[in-house]
């Protein structure tokens, strides 16, 4: 629905405020738009500059992917060029600085592994108690009699 007013040459084209999401449901991502879909990289829609280096808003400022992250968007990138920069010039300038939430993981339905027991500190082998050597007592021989002298 567009308005649109003549006055002294000029244009004013108004457009209806975007809905709010509908409570409950959790955006992670923005959706397709102009044939493309934004990647996202730690939450943050990923820029590209005419060269195809990737970028992402934070703050206010550029923030370039690190070297070891960059083949995988700059193949997207090299992909769907075309769609990346028609959706730039009408939605890009939206979604700066703006986070989404991950992904909540799915739960697996296999059990998982036993944990592991937390290992005590060293401690040295426990050492056996001295035994106490039993003096005998000297018993008469008279007393014993099952023993017998030999001469």
């Amino acid at each position: 629905m567009g308005l649109v007013l003549f006055a002294a040459g000029c244009v004013v084209v108004a457009r209806p405020a975007p809905r709010p999401p509908t409570p409950g449901v959790v955006v992670y991502g923005p959706p397709l738009e102009y044939g493309f879909r934004p990647l996202l990289y730690q939450g943050y829609v990923v820029y590209y500059t005419d060269d195809g280096i990737p970028y992402y808003w934070l703050g206010g400022r550029q923030v370039w992917l690190p070297a070891a992250e960059r083949a995988y968007y700059v193949r997207y990138w090299r992909q769907h060029r075309q769609a990346y920069r028609k959706w730039y010039r009408h939605r890009g300038h939206v979604y700066r600085g703006r986070r989404y939430r991950p992904k909540k993981a799915r739960k697996h339905h296999y059990q998982p592994a036993p944990r592991l027991k937390k290992v005590e500190p060293y401690q040295p082998a426990p050492r056996l108690k001295k035994v106490k050597k039993r003096k005998l007592k000297k018993v008469e021989e008279e007393q014993r009699p099952h023993l017998e002298k030999v001469d």
